[in-house]
């Protein structure tokens, strides 16, 4: 059995992934989730980071992949905070990706009658802002 961890991958071509990673073999990595990320420099001395996934996952049952060792220039452990924000990020998508096809499988009806039920908690007089 594989031990992911999560890591920062730098790809000989200079792409940055995040990922959990396994080393499958002396010439293989195994990548889980992978993201790819990059620092946006807005100038003035702010800067955000950017972090999409690497992979098209609405076309893929798992979100994994295995590259060679050779293709991988450094393997680096991200901050805690990075690692922890990498991990949310993922989490978050995935419940997204579940709500949507829950949604998806809905027919006209069962739409209309949650936003229904979402509107009567919305009218309902205990919100407070």
């Amino acid at each position: 059995m594989l031990e992911y961890k999560t890591q920062i991958i730098k790809l000989q071509n200079g792409t940055d992934l995040i990922a959990n990673v396994a080393l499958n073999s002396a010439e293989e990595y195994v990548l889980e989730e992978p993201m790819e990320f990059n620092i946006d420099f807005r100038g003035r001395g702010e800067s955000g980071l950017v972090m999409r996934h690497w992979l098209p996952v609405q076309l893929l049952k798992k979100n994994s992949i295995s590259i060679k060792t050779k293709d991988v220039l450094s393997v680096m452990e991200p901050e805690d905070e990075f690692c922890e924000y990498y991990l949310n990020t993922v989490y978050k998508i995935k419940e997204l990706l579940k709500a949507k096809s829950l949604v998806d499988e809905m027919d006209d009806d069962e739409i209309q009658e949650m936003l229904d039920e979402f509107e009567d908690l919305r009218n309902d007089g205990d919100t407070i802002h």
